[in-house]
């Protein structure tokens, strides 16, 4: 992993909270709400309409295992993962974004 992959990956640790994973296990996520634009990239129309809000976003170490249709814990609430897309510098994958909503 490049040095700016490494970077914010110790971000993420640092930051993070931590976000059960199908209850079995535990990853470090920086957690905010989805803003329009980003759903928008990620979701055709119909698709959104069928997704209670709000939606939310983790951002995470790109070598977590996570996958569409995985439930994710946080704040005593079960949501289901409804995309996942890994970023990447270069051709070096940096962070894994997740998507979810109940």
């Amino acid at each position: 992993m490049s040095a700016r992959g490494e970077r914010l990956r110790a971000l993420v640790q640092r930051h993070g909270e931590p976000v059960v994973v199908n209850g079995t296990r535990t990853v470090q996520a920086v957690v905010f709400v989805a803003t329009s634009g980003l759903l928008r990239s990620l979701f055709t129309d119909n698709d959104l309409l069928s997704f209670n809000r709000p939606m939310w976003v983790g951002v995470m170490a790109a070598d977590e295992t996570l996958n569409a249709g995985d439930t994710v814990s946080r704040d005593g609430a079960t949501f289901t993962v409804r995309r996942v897309t890994t970023l990447k510098i270069g051709a070096s994958p940096v962070v894994k974004v997740a998507v979810w909503s109940q």
